[in-house]
Formats: C-alpha cells, sequence, structure tokens
C-alpha cells in the first residue's frame, strides 16, 4: 500500500506526538479500555518505542516494507489512544457547542437582520434562528455560522506563511491550503472536511501571528493549541481516511464507561 507525500509527513509527526499521549495516559488505562492484554498493549508499546527511535527526517528513505509495518503500528496504537480518551472527547465536543453557541446565534441574527433591512428573505436560516436549544439545533446552529463564515477565513489561510514551520509541519500545511483552494468553490452545503481544515489553518495564522508577538516566542493562547497540535489536526483530517485511522476497522470496540 502506497500513500501520499503528505500523509506520510504527517505519520512522522504522529508516531511522537501518539507516544507522548500513551506515556501521558499511562498503559494501565491503555490496557483497561482495549481488547488486548497486559502483555499485548506493553510490547505494542515497546515496539512502537523502538520504532520511532530509528526514523529518519526524510520520509523518501523509509523502504515500502517499512511503511507498511508503520502504518500498522500507527493504526493500532491510535486507536488505542482514541478509546481511552472517548470520553474526554465527548466531553469536549459538548463543552465547544456550548462556548460557540452564544457567538454562532448572534452572528446569524446580524446576518438574518441585515438581510431583511435589505428587503431579502432567507427561510432557512430564520427557521434555524427559532429554533430552540435542543443539542440538535444547537449543533445545527454552530455548523451554519461556520459555514457561512467559510469565505472570511478562506481569505485570511492564504496570508498563512510557514517560514517558521518544521519540514513535516510546511508540507502538511501546504498541502492543506492546495486542498482548500481547489475545493472551496465547490464547498459543500454541509459542515465537513472543507471546514474543519478551513478553520484550523486560520486558528494556526492566528497562533503563528501571537507567537511572533510573544516574547521569547512562547505560546500566547492556550497549552492546547500549539502549532504542532493544529498542525496534526489538520494531518488528521485530511489523512486520517487515507491512513485508515478507524478504531472500528480494527475491531477494538469494547470501552469502559
Amino acid at each position: 500500500m502506497s500513500i501520499s507525500e503528505g500523509a506520510q509527513h504527517y505519520v512522522l509527526m504522529l508516531i511522537p506526538s501518539l507516544l507522548r499521549d500513551i506515556e501521558k495516559l499511562g498503559l494501565r488505562r491503555i490496557i483497561r479500555t482495549s481488547d488486548f492484554s497486559e502483555q499485548e498493549v506493553t510490547a505494542l508499546y515497546f515496539e512502537f518505542v523502538s520504532a520511532k527511535r530509528v526514523l529518519p527526517d526524510n520520509p523518501r528513505s523509509i523502504e515500502p516494507a517499512s511503511w507498511q509495518h508503520l502504518l500498522h503500528c500507527v493504526r493500532v496504537m491510535s486507536s488505542l489512544v482514541a478509546l481511552a480518551t472517548t470520553e474526554e472527547l465527548e466531553r469536549a465536543r459538548e463543552t465547544a457547542i456550548r462556548r460557540y453557541l452564544p457567538h454562532a446565534k448572534e452572528s446569524l441574527k446580524n446576518e438574518y437582520d441585515q438581510m431583511r433591512s435589505e428587503g431579502k428573505v432567507d427561510f432557512r436560516l430564520a427557521g434555524i434562528l427559532r429554533g430552540g436549544d435542543t443539542p440538535e439545533n444547537s449543533g445545527q446552529v454552530c455548523m451554519e455560522a461556520i459555514r457561512r463564515e467559510r469565505e472570511q477565513r478562506v481569505e485570511s489561510i492564504k496570508c498563512l506563511g510557514t517560514e517558521h514551520l518544521t519540514d513535516h509541519e510546511t508540507f502538511v500545511v501546504e498541502a492543506a491550503k492546495a486542498y482548500v483552494l481547489s475545493r472551496i468553490d465547490d464547498a459543500p452545503k454541509d459542515f465537513g472536511i472543507l471546514d474543519l481544515v478551513i478553520r484550523l489553518l486560520d486558528l494556526l495564522r492566528l497562533v503563528l501571528v501571537l507567537e511572533s508577538r510573544s516574547t521569547g516566542g512562547a505560546s500566547a493562547v492556550s497549552s492546547n493549541f500549539t502549532v504542532e497540535n493544529i498542525v496534526l489536526g489538520v494531518g488528521n483530517a485530511l489523512y486520517r481516511s487515507e491512513l485508515g485511522l478507524h478504531v472500528s476497522s480494527l475491531g477494538l470496540a469494547r470501552v469502559n464507561k
């Protein structure tokens, strides 16, 4: 199986990140939430550590057979991490919607009022704004606001520089910019990968600007919004399907609630 060059750069970024996640979570938690035995998880972990130690900087120097092994390791370990953090991710999603909802409602209302003042009517937007505060409608409000911000964010992405990024980060970001610009004219009506990549690239642009203005180049925002984390998010959105990074495909279905 051959993978794109962008996916190769993403994998070389992802491996050390996964190891940090595993070390932060602890092997005990990984074992508890997986279908593997303690011996199997421990063996997989040390195999992953060994693979990471000999990784070259240039993905082109990795033999095809080695890529097969690396991809297997990444799929298994990313699934184990995903299973161990399922509950946290769900809570984070709910928190994000709650925090973004007031802004989304205000943004849509302002746009609706502007359209009415111009004698225009958007029945779909009106219906969304009249909806209640159910989780379903709250999510729809957020998604609608995100879609309508799409064009504005694309313009800012065009100014995103990569001079302060690593080689792997640069390749992933440039691939993402090309992806956005090639798809924006035929953008889907529903929220999807395109919108996610656009928002992540716009966030990256903001973080890079803030870091360039802060003392010593230190992060001026939350520690969750590091350049590395954002680029990993971009890579995940672009290459997750290509790399087969799906929990269900590995049969690791059991999660202790």
